[in-house]
């Protein structure tokens, strides 16, 4: 019984390993995440009240676009409720055009319905649309499979216009409100800092105290390294576009994020145990590290640093000269590639509204195409179930399609948790809650606390955001259902159960319509982090060393990802054990090399740098030798 109880514990193992580590990235309290969640709750709760006090119809969609589009700054938001308010008036248009000439004709309605699903998934992949074009195909989709079952055009133009109302309600509560009640990008830039300096104090403290380093910090550390610099440049680059700070003042925000990228990544070279940094260089840099936290957290910025040298050790030192040169400006010219970088044979163009190459690419059409084959087989489905209840379905469609095979099954199981969460939720308020509710402020307190609940996991982790998504989702679809508290248990599980039609139509469909494996973009990433790697760095700048280092975090990161997300394909689609193993053989390193881009082992950098294919012929040997002993 022991030995069996052992084994069962062997085999479970990687499981409760997951578990656990979705649980940390669940609960870990970055900086601003509670403030974001807060924000989103209670837009969402205006949201409600003003649905129930028009009696709007498509209640609980207009709470869920709110939650799925609301951004972390106000220049995201008001950018957002732009597009989104010209996108859905230009929609609303054709959607009456459409209805109009195929009302009481199932058939045509259909047809017309497809069209649209096809537009709205091509644009989701083509455009800057993005998430904007995937709401708005789930919305319009679930409306005309509402207006199929009317028969007097004066009700159906009607709800045509009512949808256009919610449509310019949820622009208006992004764009209005947003820009009232979210932060600038500046101060989401200096959360962002704060956030960097404070896990490089948090971890130099316990090392100063020969204290262990708990696995949530040195995971949250690792994290925040493999998100490099490109997502703080990008919110530097949204807060010039508000024209209220200085040009001097970005170039200080500028060096600010750069240098907390390059101390936490020295940093991270600390957690092993033979790391060579004293306890007391760790102590002196933890106070340093911390107050120059502090000094940003009170939205100051440092002015005066102490520039005498009082460490010892290659790792101190740097961390220190990192410290002093916070007082330095740095310039968007300072950060470019060198000179001696041969150019572009064509420059790139300016970003438009369609990406580039996006006519050309036949996966953005073989896309569209399975994601309205699903949508298709859904509303049949649907029809013929004459199931009222199970119309997430096809919402579920449009929520878990994605080009790759891998990132569908990786959104499908967060689909799963999150879904049954949320009904979960949705169930107890309705046996337990509900009953006692007596006004429409109770209801929406409740609203509020279930939306930020869902809204914290969202503002997380990417790899666990979409599941606090789903939660809304599906909490919304069960208990917003009518201009009352809802009080039928049956509504969440028919919820769920629709649920699980539509991931298993979307799991067929994409994987008999030209399978896409995840580990074409893997070796997409993994080749352009090889060209990272092989640039010579060693006439560059010191700062041109560390955004360099900052590119290979994320490049390694991101063909990180998608090898995760080709480990769920199928055995036929995805490679063998073995090479995956080369693969994770080479990223290691390359985050390796990246440690040794700037500082003092910076002289040394050319003799670490490992090439994908010198990993891949160091590996075939061994592997001619498994196959000939198979």
């Amino acid at each position: 019984m022991w030995r069996f109880s052992m084994v069962l514990l062997a085999m479970l193992k990687p499981y409760i390993d997951a578990v656990l580590r979705v649980w940390r990235l669940a609960i870990r309290p970055t900086r601003g995440r509670t403030a974001l969640a807060l924000r989103n709750a209670l837009i969402c709760m205006g949201a409600v009240l003003i649905g129930e006090i028009w009696q709007l119809p498509m209640l609980s969609l207009l709470t869920l676009s709110l939650a799925a589009l609301w951004q972390n700054n106000r220049v995201a938001n008001m950018k957002v409720a732009v597009m989104y308010v010209v996108f859905f008036s230009v929609v609303t248009g054709v959607l009456y055009v459409g209805v109009a000439t195929t009302i009481n004709n199932f058939f045509a309605t259909l047809v017309f319905n497809l069209l649209l699903s096809f537009v709205f998934f091509f644009l989701s992949t083509t455009t800057i649309l993005g998430l904007i074009s995937v709401v708005g195909g789930l919305v319009l989709s679930y409306l005309l499979v509402t207006l199929d079952s009317m028969q007097i055009g004066d009700a159906v133009a009607r709800l045509v216009l009512y949808a256009w109302r919610v449509f310019l309600i949820i622009g208006g509560l992004i764009g209005f409100i947003g820009s009232w009640l979210s932060p600038s990008p500046e101060h989401v830039l200096t959360d962002q800092i704060v956030e960097r300096l404070f896990l490089s104090a948090k971890c130099l403290t316990r090392r100063a105290k020969g204290q262990p380093i708990p696995i949530g910090l040195q995971e949250a550390i690792t994290d925040s390294v493999g998100e490099g610099v490109s997502g703080m440049f990008g919110v530097l680059g949204l807060a010039a576009l508000e024209h209220r700070w200085t040009g001097m003042d970005l170039s200080y925000l500028r060096r600010a994020a750069l240098n907390s990228f390059g101390i936490l990544q020295v940093v991270e070279q600390c957690l092993t145990n033979n790391a060579p940094i004293s306890d007391e260089d760790c102590a002196h840099l933890a106070g340093k590290v911390k107050a120059l936290g502090d000094c940003f957290a009170e939205n100051r910025r440092p002015t005066e640093i102490d520039e005498q040298t009082v460490c010892s050790g290659p790792l101190a030192q740097e961390i220190e000269r990192l410290i002093q040169a916070f007082t330095q400006p740095l310039t968007a010219e300072e950060v470019q590639l060198p000179p001696n970088q041969p150019p572009a044979k064509n420059p790139p163009k300016k970003p438009g509204f369609f990406i580039p190459g996006a006519f050309w690419d036949k996966e953005n059409v073989r896309f569209a195409v399975k994601g309205t084959v699903s949508v298709c087989i859904a509303i049949i489905t649907y029809k013929q179930l004459n199931w009222t209840g199970v119309h997430t379905c096809i919402i579920t469609c449009f929520v878990v399609s994605l080009p790759t095979m891998g990132a569908v099954l990786d959104k499908q199981r967060l689909r799963i948790f999150g879904a049954l969460i949320g009904c979960s939720m949705a169930m107890g308020l309705i046996v337990w809650v509900m009953p006692h509710l007596t006004s429409v402020a109770e209801l929406l307190i409740v609203v509020g606390i279930m939306i930020f609940i869902g809204s914290w996991v969202k503002a997380g982790d990417q790899r666990i955001s979409y599941m606090g998504l789903q939660m809304i989702i599906a909490f919304a679809l069960s208990d917003l259902v009518q201009f009352a508290p809802a009080t039928d248990l049956t509504i969440p599980r028919d919820r769920i159960i629709g649920i699980l039609i539509g991931l298993t139509i979307t799991f067929v469909v994409h994987t008999v319509f030209w399978p896409c494996s995840a580990m074409t973009g893997a070796m997409k990433k993994l080749k352009a982090l090889d060209a990272l790697l092989g640039q010579d760095v060693t006439q560059w700048n010191h700062d041109q060393r560390m955004l360099q280092a900052a590119r290979v975090q994320e490049a390694a990161s991101g063909a990180m990802s998608s090898l995760r997300s080709a480990m769920l394909e199928p055995s036929y689609m995805r490679p063998t054990q073995h090479r995956l193993r080369q693969y994770k053989v080479f990223l290691r390193r390359a985050v390796m090399n990246a440690g040794c881009l700037f500082g003092a082992t910076a002289e040394h950098q050319e003799k670490k740098v490992i090439r994908l294919d010198q990993i891949l012929k160091e590996d075939a040997p061994a592997s001619a030798q498994g196959e000939g002993q198979s």
